[in-house]
């Protein structure tokens, strides 16, 4: 009697689960990804190579398609991610873009100017979604960046990052600010 009681309750509950989850329908997200700052941490270290403040900047992401992120491989010649395109430095190449504003002695945030104009924080983040299916897709995307100290950023000087991305399709997220740090001293 109490095995047909508890057969009888397992299928109840295994339709039930069934029932609902056929229910639920995956979010829809814009095609253009979409970011939020969620948090920015600074660590100073001191090893064998130096002294430097190791920044980690982490943002949320939404994107419809799922299409985000890049292989070196796919970075190939005559692709839309190539180095090189039309013989000029091709914007594309990076889908993860950084720009660091320093505060000035007026207390306002200005864009660091770099010394190489062709240097910059750009860099790529890998393929997010775990297949190769469309769907929406949403999580945290982590970048950690080794700042030496004195190049660029002098100890207690405040800086602030923007941040944005591309998807594969070559659609730019919003851009978004993360709060503040104070570089130790």
């Amino acid at each position: 009697m109490n095995l047909l009681r508890t057969l009888r309750m397992g299928a109840l509950l295994l339709l039930t689960g069934l029932t609902v989850s056929s229910c639920l329908e995956p979010p829809e997200y814009p095609e253009t990804p979409t970011i939020d700052f969620e948090r920015i941490t600074s660590q100073r270290i001191s090893d064998a190579s130096g002294t430097y403040d190791k920044v980690t900047i982490t943002v949320s992401f939404r994107d419809g398609d799922g299409d985000l992120g890049l292989n070196e491989a796919d970075k190939t010649d005559d692709s839309p991610w190539a180095r090189i395109k039309n013989g000029l430095p091709n914007p594309y190449y990076n889908n993860y873009y950084l720009t660091p504003s320093i505060r000035n002695a007026q207390g306002d945030f200005v864009e660091l100017e770099l010394p190489d104009p062709s240097f910059n924080y750009n860099s790529t983040y890998p393929p997010l979604a775990t297949d190769s299916r469309e769907a929406p897709l949403r999580g945290e995307l982590n970048f950690t960046y080794d700042f030496y100290v004195g190049s660029p950023f002098t100890p207690g000087q405040t800086v602030r990052f923007n941040v944005s991305i591309f998807d594969r399709a070559l659609n730019q997220s919003n851009t978004v600010t993360t709060d503040p740090i104070t570089i130790p001293r």
